[in-house]
């Protein structure tokens, strides 16, 4: 299966060549446009009950369409976000990532979608009580507003809410209200020798709630 990101970093589209036999699983209404030949089939985000959670306590899609290439000729797909922005894969042999509602774009086979306990902190944030954790072998793709940072945090690093895209799981984040404005902490882990780890995340220099603020100034 080829990949190839083009229109960076503003207009950002995945181009996806799938061979005879390969699939993908992508967000549902992501797709620009496809080979003919490609048969798509709609289902459930994973397992049914955890879709259903994912969606009432989290925010997420409850469905995503399967395309798979049952020809003997390689097919291509393009597949991009609602909104303006860059794209970002990820390679989860190095662990497994949770992301954020409405980043995930699309995963490849070898994947696995699981509920991720994300704590009344985020729920009380408007973030939801889950979210979204993939784990496996494969390849993901998420989807930002902004441009794509990747970095890995080993002390405190605070952020405004809406920034954060993806995160390893055994990242620790706490969230504090203050003055009406949401920040985010960050913070590594620690070992059983009591040392601190670093932990990848990936976040979005801009964010749709600040361009909605923008919008209403000018209002």
């Amino acid at each position: 299966m080829l990949f190839k990101v083009r229109c960076r970093p503003a207009f950002a589209a995945l181009f996806v060549t799938l061979n005879p036999g390969e699939k993908i699983t992508v967000k549902t209404d992501s797709i620009i446009s496809m080979d003919g030949e490609i048969t798509i089939n709609t289902g459930f985000c994973g397992f049914w009950l955890s879709a259903l959670l994912r969606k009432c306590f989290g925010g997420t899609d409850v469905f995503v369409d399967y395309l798979s290439n049952e020809t003997d000729n390689p097919l291509t797909v393009v597949l991009s976000q609602t909104t303006i922005g860059d794209i970002e894969r990820i390679d989860l042999s190095q662990g497994s990532i949770c992301v954020q509602p409405g980043v995930f774009l699309a995963y490849t086979k070898g994947v696995k979608i699981q509920n991720y306990w994300a704590g009344f902190g985020s729920w009380l944030a408007g973030e939801g009580l889950f979210k979204t954790k993939l784990k496996g072998k494969g390849r993901a793709f998420i989807a930002a507003y902004g441009g794509v940072i990747k970095t890995t945090v080993y002390q405190d690093l605070i952020m405004s809410q809406g920034h954060l895209l993806a995160y390893s799981s055994k990242t620790r984040l706490k969230y504090r209200k203050k003055d009406k404005k949401v920040n985010l902490t960050v913070s590594g882990f620690q070992s059983k020798n009591k040392r601190t780890q670093g932990v990848l995340i990936y976040y979005q220099s801009r964010n749709l709630q600040g361009l909605i603020n923008y919008l209403r100034s000018l209002v």
